[in-house]
């Protein structure tokens, strides 16, 4: 490393430091910007920070003026962070020394821009790598290796050498991972809802949307959460669409997790598993529909290595905190074992909610260039759900006798009477839809009206290319839609804003010539004339 100045006369350094020494006996501070001098090539000296000393979990260590300081989740693991510029700190804690070594190892192996640091502070060797403003550091205090990472500032700035050379640490500190991580043990979610053991250092996470635990080895970071609404889990699964990606099914006790693999949008590798449960569980405030844990790598091997498989076979789901709420459909192994029915009680509802007739509208909301005309084009349509145990077919026809939708759906029952319906095969204007691609739900819907239903799913050619996206909205027939004027204007759909204004655009083109005079009367069938 080189330092900020090098004196080769050491008449000058004794000058130098007769200034300084004058300096402090007239009250006066050297800046931030004075060099710093030892007679040692290696060994900075130390500046004068303003500040006082605090003790903080294991430490004892000088709090600069306008920094505060704070446990990481253990008494080994502190952070010093800028009053006026949160992303300004330095993060210090006790650490395995072959850990730090390792951890600096890789930086310095993953980015030809970090810089070897070595130097002395207060007769303690350290050593670490920087870059730019980011800089990560390791030495021996008191026979205990600490680990110290900070933000916004150069490796030799006034501030971090000065609470380097503060620093004291309790004999009996123990180590946490880097980070604030811990080293393996069980993680448990949801007050026990499940557990998973990790061989691996781990921390758990701070309003993370990825998840509750974030396990690090080396450069690697995996993810362990839990949906609790089946519309998150069944969008995040249904993401995976948009790449070509490869499943295996894992069994996990008496259930089927599926697990994927892919090349993601930078080319690495991410490797994402669920587990989703044809139950609800529930433990205290804690509710969970599905497991997830999400990693990526450099390459497959780096991902899918023998501690993240080990972490996702060592799930063990407490039983107990299943409840009688049935989300149906046969996608994993709880509730729809045996061959029989796991929602029996509901099927009667659903069937009812689901088998009338439907009549409504359904629209060109957007389309790629070569179809950008069409945006805005709007339809009336009558549509059936015929429904067969877990099984739907939904047939869809516009007002020209053109049949537009012809797809199975996957009926999941939940504590509602309608359930919901997850795409399972079949097509919409002749494109094909495959499995989870979207869903209809009418309790998450925005629920405007009661027998209410609207879908968006985007379509997409045998190559893959995004074609159009079509939006539709559904009531039974014989509902009348004037219901809608009793809706508050800023809850309408989207599709009120976009097309047109307020009210007008929630009614088919052919509501008032063809369907007011129909809709007392009994339901015509897909292919009615609406002329």
């Amino acid at each position: 490393m080189k330092k900020k100045m090098t004196f080769r006369k050491r008449s000058f350094a004794i000058i130098l430091s007769l200034m300084m020494a004058v300096s402090a006996l007239s009250g006066c501070t050297f800046g931030n910007n004075a060099p710093t001098v030892a007679e040692d090539d290696d060994s900075i000296e130390v500046p004068e920070v303003k500040g006082k000393e605090e003790s903080v979990g294991a430490f004892t260590v000088l709090v600069p003026k306008g920094m505060s300081a704070d446990e990481q989740g253990s008494e080994s693991c502190i952070k010093l962070v800028d009053d006026e510029d949160e992303d300004k700190y330095i993060l210090i804690q006790v650490a395995e020394k072959d850990e730090a070594k390792d951890y600096v190892k890789t930086l310095m192996e993953e980015d030809d821009n970090y810089s070897e640091e070595s130097f002395t502070i207060a007769d303690v060797k350290w050593t670490g790598a920087s870059y730019k403003k980011s800089v990560v550091l390791y030495g021996k205090i008191d026979k205990k290796t600490i680990f110290v990472t900070y933000e916004g500032y150069k490796p030799t700035d006034d501030i971090p050498v000065a609470v380097l050379a503060s620093l004291q640490v309790d004999e009996d500190a123990e180590s946490v991972g880097i980070n604030g991580a811990s080293k393996g043990g069980t993680f448990v979610y949801g007050e026990g809802l499940f557990t998973v053991e990790y061989s691996g250092f781990y921390r758990l996470a701070e309003n993370s949307e990825l998840g509750d635990l974030i396990a690090t080895d080396g450069s690697q970071t995996v993810y362990v959460t839990a949906f609790d609404d089946m519309d998150d889990a069944m969008y995040a699964y249904s993401k995976l669409e948009d790449f070509d990606y490869d499943e295996e099914e894992i069994e996990i006790g008496d259930h089927t997790g599926y697990f994927c693999t892919y090349e993601d949008f930078f080319g690495d590798t991410a490797a994402e598993f669920f587990l989703p449960f044809d139950y609800e569980y529930v433990n205290g405030s804690y509710k969970m529909v599905c497991i997830y844990i999400h990693t990526t790598a450099d390459d497959y091997d780096t991902a899918v290595n023998d501690e993240f498989m080990a972490l996702i076979n060592s799930i063990e789901i407490d039983e107990s905190c299943k409840t009688s709420t049935s989300l149906g459909g046969s996608s994993s192994g709880s509730g729809s074992s045996g061959g029989g029915n796991s929602n029996n009680s509901n099927v009667t509802d659903a069937e009812e909610y689901w088998e009338r007739g439907w009549y409504g509208w359904w629209i060109v909301y957007d389309a790629c260039s070569d179809y950008s005309d069409n945006i805005g084009y709007a339809y009336d349509c009558l549509a059936t759900f015929d429904v067969d145990g877990d099984e739907v077919h939904w047939q869809l026809v516009d007002a020209d006798g053109d049949q537009d939708v012809d797809l199975y759906m996957e009926l999941l029952s939940d504590s509602t009477v309608s359930g919901w319906l997850l795409a399972d095969h079949g097509d919409i204007l002749g494109y094909d839809i495959d499995y989870a691609e979207f869903m209809i739900d009418p309790e998450s819907d925005s629920q405007l009206l009661d027998d209410y239903i609207s879908f968006s799913v985007n379509l997409y050619d045998d190559n893959g290319d995004y074609v159009i996206t079509m939006k539709g909205f559904l009531r039974p027939w014989g509902a009348d839609w004037e219901e809608f004027y009793d809706v508050d204007v800023n809850d309408l759909p989207e599709i009120c804003v976009n097309f047109t204004t307020n009210y007008a655009d929630m009614f088919a083109f052919n509501y008032d010539d063809w369907y007011v005079g129909m809709m007392n009367k009994p339901f015509p069938g897909l292919w009615a004339s609406q002329e």
